[in-house]
Formats: structure tokens, sequence, C-alpha cells
């Protein structure tokens, strides 16, 4: 059984979305975590928050489906990892998605209402955005464990089960190791508490080069109460649950390849290894050959590592296209990079989750819209409502500029036409009087390869994207 945006031949696939079978059907469960985030970021649902929160927006049955899933695959896990079954997980550290809440702050006082309810903060002052985040889901709440995880990188891993090689042999580091203090299995107690002494063994499947844990099997055992009142357990275990495997992901967007690497290994055959001895024995030409493979191996090496910093440099590059055709937050990070490329200067904003620019001492509040249609009303007093807010908050009466991909999806060729402007004239009438610049993703687009070939302009493209009001042209 495999839970992923993937399917393949043989394999009982779904999504988290989907309504799934009964897991206690399966001996083998692939669980791909990290399609839990991506089905909301790729849909452009989700808006950064905090370090590891995002904030999503109108909660839909799907959403809703996506949460009540992963509390039925923890339940289940928790049920069938009693018996031998093999559990696989693509993991990625826990991640919180939620909405947000305004919060009211009571006059003279440091405490606030959410919700109906009250959180006193004492003598402290509310955050100046006046949002909290109400917790919708964390991306693991499917793991039948508790564990926490270290935000560190490194280069080096060492893999200590060699049924592994396969699927770490593309890794180029780590992102994070496990606190193993932290493992806690409370679960589990809580479940079989009356019938077993629930204890735990830990297989270590690959480290850093300190020995921090990268990846982990983690196994149940289960001991038998030695009293009638459950306070004493045997020493050695009655059974052996199965298994919880813990793997890290090279990228969260492209999983399949170590899919493809587990289920080979799951459906592997077995060959007979060569004897010891049979290294001592040497065929004519050997030799030769060995050194030759060794020289061109060099030589091939030198030639992958010079592609690959080409094709790197190339999607560096080839990401700006997203420009054209991007929403959501994937769009406000294209867009955000592109004018630092410019050369303006990027801030977070206090009232918003979009973000502020800096060009030559003076400053703009930013907002981005990545749309299947004209820019309207609502989009452009988004950008006024928030520019209030600014206002309320430092006393800066801020500009504003409205970055817009209206008809996203069409051909460049085809957009900002007579019946399908990008802005319409009444809202480049209210960006006037509002000191307010509109600017369409196409535009910075062709700006940014400008540039790109004359980087003089930059200066002259900066003066109008800070000084212009209504729709920038350049």
């Amino acid at each position: 059984m495999l839970i992923s945006s993937h399917s393949f031949e043989g394999v009982d696939s779904f999504d988290w979305s989907q309504e799934l079978p009964n897991v206690a059907d399966y001996n083998i469960i692939i669980l791909d975590t990290p399609r839990i985030l991506t089905f909301w970021s790729l849909g452009g649902k989700l808006k950064d928050y905090a370090e590891n929160q995002y904030s999503i927006s109108k909660i839909n049955q799907i959403d809703e489906k996506v949460k009540s899933n992963l509390r039925l695959i923890k339940q289940k896990l928790v049920e069938v990892l009693e018996f031998d079954v093999t559990v696989y997980a693509l993991h990625i550290p826990n991640i919180i998605i939620g909405t947000k809440a305004r919060v009211l702050p009571f006059p003279d006082t440091g405490s606030g209402i959410v919700g109906g309810s009250i959180d006193h903060f004492g003598s402290k002052k509310l955050h100046r955005s006046k949002w909290l985040l109400e917790s919708f889901v964390n991306t693991d709440e499917w793991c039948p464990i508790s564990i926490l995880t270290v935000a560190e990188k490194g280069k080096t891993i060492v893999v200590r089960d060699k049924a592994y090689e396969e699927y770490f042999k593309d890794f180029k580091g780590w992102q994070y190791y496990f606190d193993i203090d932290s493992l806690n299995i409370g679960a589990f107690k809580d479940t079989y508490g009356s019938e077993w002494n629930v204890r735990f063994k830990l297989n270590v499947i690959a480290t850093n080069k300190v020995n921090k844990l990268i990846a982990i099997e983690f196994i149940p055992e289960f001991y038998e109460w030695l009293d009638d009142y459950h306070h004493i357990g045997a020493n050695m275990p009655t059974k052996t649950g199965g298994k919880l495997v813990l793997l890290p992901v090279i990228d969260i967007y492209h999983t399949e390849p170590l899919v493809e690497i587990l289920l080979r290994q799951i459906k592997g055959f077995e060959k007979t290894p060569p004897p010891r001895w049979v290294g001592s024995i040497e065929i004519p030409g050997e030799v030769p050959l060995k050194n030759e493979i060794v020289v061109e191996k060099q030589n091939l090496e030198a030639v992958e590592s010079k592609v690959k910093g080409l094709e790197d440099s190339l999607t560096e590059l080839e990401k700006y296209k997203g420009l054209l055709y991007e929403t959501g937050l994937p769009l406000q990070e294209l867009v955000k990079s592109t004018l630092q490329k410019l050369g303006a200067e990027i801030k977070p904003s206090i009232v918003t989750d979009e973000f502020i620019i800096s060009i030559g001492g003076k400053e703009a509040l930013i907002e981005v819209k990545g749309l299947t249609r004209s820019i309207s009303k609502d989009d452009i007093g988004q950008l006024i409502v928030d520019r209030g807010e600014h206002l309320k908050a430092t006393g800066d009466n801020i500009k504003g500029i409205l970055i817009g991909n209206a008809w996203r999806l069409l051909p460049l060729e085809q957009r900002d036409t007579h019946d399908k402007p990008i802005f319409p004239v009444d809202i480049a009438k209210i960006a006037r009087n509002q000191d307010i610049g509109l600017i369409a993703t196409t535009e910075l687009f062709n700006a940014f390869c400008k540039i790109l070939e004359e980087p003089q302009c930059k200066k002259a493209v900066l003066n109008k994207i800070i000084a212009g009001k209504g729709v920038i042209t350049f």
C-alpha cells in the first residue's frame, strides 16, 4: 500500500485526500508524508507564517479529509505494528498548518481574545500584526510515535544499514537529525497498557559524522505483566512487533525516485554473494580493464561536475519564468527574488504575509496576486487595508505596489487585451488616487531580462518601481 501522489503498477496507491482502505489488510505500507505539505503548497493555499508554520485559507471538505486520514493512519499503525508489518515513511520535520485568527487587545492590558477564548500575555504587548495561528493540522499527526527533530545541515551521511545504501546514494547531505531523548511511545502504552507492557528497540539506519540519527527503524516489543496489578513486567519480550522506518528525503516535491528505490528493495531478488576467496582469482585482461575504468571514471566525474554546475545555473535562471504562470507562495517568492536581483532591499511586513521593499531610502508595501482573471477591486482593496494597518502600527503612510499575474494560464499574447485587461481602467484610477503602483508580472519579467543584458538599466527600473503611480511599464 502506498499513500502518495504517485502510483506504480502492482501497488495499491492512494492520495492523502482519498478514501483509504483498511490498513490492516497490508503487510507493507509506504507513506509519502512530504505529500501532506505539498498537497496544499502546490495548490497555492499556504502562506508563510513563521518557521515551520503556514497559514491556510478557506478550509474545505478535502482539507478536512486529509486531516481525518492523518488521524486514521496513526490509529491503524498503532494497531498493526503489534504484528509482522513494515511501514516505510518518507519523513519531514513537523509542519504546523493553521488558520489566522485576529487578536483583539483589551484596553490597558496585554491580553487578547482569539476565537472567543482569552489568552493572557502579562505585561508583554501583542505582536503588531494582531494575528495568531490557530492550528488546523500537524504534518506528523500520522505518526504513532513522537520524536522531535533538530534543524541542522551537513554533508556526511554514514549508512549503517547496508540495505539502504541505494536509497542514500544521491543524497548530497542532511537537513536535520532525530533527538533520540525526545522519543515517546505514549500511543502504544495507552492502547496496550491493560494487556502488555510495551517497550521498543531502535535500529540505526544512517547517522551523520558524529553519530546523530538521520534515519531510524522503530520496533515495538511486548512484555507480559507478571502480576494482577500490572506493576511488574517480564524481563524478556513475549513478542516483537512490526517495523516503522523513518527516512529523510532529498526534495519534498520530488519523492518518486525514493519510492521507486523502496519498491525495488521490497521486490528484490536474492543472489548468492561471492565468497572471499573469489577475489584472489584473476582473469587475463582484468587488471588493465580495471585501471582503464578508474581513469575514465575520473574523467567522467570531472565532466559530470561541470554539467551539474551548468544544469544548476540553467535551473536557477529558468525558475524566473514562473513569474508568468505561478500563483500563491511560489509566485510571492519569485517576485521577492526578482526585486532583489534588480537591487531592491527586502524587509518583512509587520502587518501582512507579504513584504516591504526599500529603494534609495524609500519604502513600499508589496501585494502579490496570481489570478486567472483581471485584477479586481477586492485585490487592490486588500492592499489599501494593509497600508492602513501599517499606518496604525508605525505611523508611516507607506506607498503600496500591487504586482499582479492576471490571466496567468493564458499565453502572453492573449493577455491584456480589450476583454482581458490585467489592470482594468477603474483599478488604474484607484491606484493613481491612492499612491499605488501597479506592475504586471509580465512587465517585471521583461525588466528582469533586460537588466541581465544591460545591468546599467537597474537604476532606471528601480526609480520607476518606487516612484510610479497607476500602471507602471518599463
